[in-house]
């Protein structure tokens, strides 16, 4: 079984990291359970603004870094995974409603495009308008497990 961190804990690290990129130039974002403010995760999801290998690079020296997993995974001394997600500007938004999740309701939403034959935009979106577009009001991060469709 995965472990699981509190939400205080894994905000903690992934606001050290967040100064860590915002140092070096780079704006990120908490996406996944973390976004969600799930009162436990398992581990930290994040969208950086960056051009991807760039981006990896430097996620990857971070000091708290202590193995790479995977291309975008690492795991940190303290024992929680950070999940990089490198994002170029005009996708940005869209990538970082999709990866907050969760998955149930990001389907629900794009099945709802579907029913309406109506384009779910990728570029040059803002997340608010995602839900605007087909009807709905704005769902917050923290609420959206709850608007997961059948």
């Amino acid at each position: 079984m995965e472990e699981r961190f509190s939400y205080e804990f894994a905000a903690g690290e992934y606001r050290r990291l967040e100064e860590y990129l915002s140092e070096r130039g780079y704006r990120c974002e908490p996406s996944g359970s973390l976004r969600r403010r799930r009162k436990d995760v398992g581990d930290i999801d994040f969208l950086v603004l960056g051009e991807k290998r760039e981006v990896l690079e430097v996620v990857g020296s971070y000091p708290e870094v202590e193995r790479r997993i995977n291309k975008y995974e690492f795991q940190l001394r303290s024992g929680v995974c950070i999940h990089a997600i490198p994002e170029i500007e005009r996708r940005y938004n869209f990538t970082l409603w999709q990866s907050t999740g969760p998955k149930k309701h990001v389907k629900w939403v794009k099945e709802i495009y579907r029913e309406r034959e109506m384009e779910l935009r990728r570029e040059n979106i803002e997340e608010r308008k995602i839900y605007t577009e087909i009807g709905l009001e704005y769902i917050e991060p923290e609420e959206r497990y709850r608007y997961q469709g059948e």
